[in-house]
């Protein structure tokens, strides 16, 4: 047995490991940026204009992050009888990977926008979304917790007498 017991849900699947969850996070950081404005209402706009200038960038993030979301709800909602939500959430590694080429890609297009000035927000962000890709090729926890296990079903069959 490679996991311990408490690293399984209650229905037999591998649970994610932390730093995929906090990744998640990182890749929706604009719908809680969008939710912390919503909470403080005479503030909130201000707050959306100091960290995103562009409200472009705040519908594309908020567009991005989408998926993201998708993948933490359909985390929670694996069970052996839920065959579309186990065979969605089997690509989920895959999916994670492509939003963070995604958002990825808009960092650098950023950069470039600013002809390369040296800029911590988009300097951290490169960084997180490249160490958390090099986690989802590399870590073994991460690619068995979206493997789908083969679950055996008694179902008792009539006797014959």
């Amino acid at each position: 047995m490679r996991y311990a017991f408490d690293q399984y849900d209650a229905h037999g699947f591998l649970k994610a490991p932390i730093f995929v969850w906090l990744g998640w996070m990182f890749l929706a950081r604009s719908w809680v940026v969008f939710a912390m404005a919503g909470v403080s209402r005479e503030s909130g706009s201000k707050l959306l204009s100091i960290v995103y200038p562009d409200s472009s960038t705040l519908y594309l993030g908020l567009l991005a992050g989408v998926p993201s979301l998708l993948l933490m709800w359909l985390m929670g909602l694996r069970q052996p009888d839920r065959k579309w939500v186990n065979k969605v959430m089997s690509y989920g590694r895959e999916v994670t990977l492509i939003l963070c080429s995604i958002q990825l890609a808009q960092t650098m297009y950023h950069v470039y926008l600013e002809h390369g000035v040296f800029n911590w927000a988009n300097a951290l962000t490169i960084t997180l979304i490249t160490w958390f890709m090099i986690y989802l090729l590399n870590g073994r926890w991460v690619k068995d917790c979206f493997n789908v296990p083969q679950f055996e079903h008694n179902k008792e069959q009539p006797s014959k007498n």
